[in-house]
């Protein structure tokens, strides 16, 4: 039972946190950038990934009240006609959070990848820039 609290926990904390995250991923993103990054399809499979993982850890969320619910209720009825949780739904929600927090971790790293190509694309912009005014200078 004390499982399912912390995988509840846990699981909100890091689903909003992503979720703002990926929200201050999509509105710092400029255009240029986008297309810079979606020239060899970089963008494209952060987003994807991003998203998976957030439905992933959605689904995990309220897989694990699910089961908190039920838990919960059998145990406060006792009642005999009501469902004994199986084994295998425990294991599921276990493979299912340590899947998202893998995943999570994951996703921070491509995350930093972000953050690498964005100092990239300024440096190219910047030497852009440079070019350009020398050439116009002369």
């Amino acid at each position: 039972m004390s499982f399912y609290n912390i995988a509840i926990s846990v699981l909100s904390i890091i689903f909003s946190l992503f979720f703002a995250a990926l929200a201050i991923i999509m509105s710092s993103s400029d255009n240029d950038f986008v297309s810079f990054l979606d020239e060899d399809g970089t963008f494209t499979y952060l987003m994807w990934t991003f998203k998976a993982v957030l439905i992933s850890l959605f689904i995990s969320l309220v897989y694990s009240i699910v089961l908190y619910t039920g838990t919960s209720y059998y145990i406060e009825t006792k009642d005999p006609q009501i469902w004994l949780q199986h084994k295998s739904l425990f294991i599921s929600l276990v493979l299912l959070f340590t899947y998202c927090m893998i995943a999570t971790g994951l996703s921070v790293k491509h995350t930093i990848k972000f953050s690498e190509y964005r100092s990239t694309f300024l440096r190219i912009k910047r030497k852009e820039e440079q070019a350009k005014k020398t050439t116009q200078n002369n």
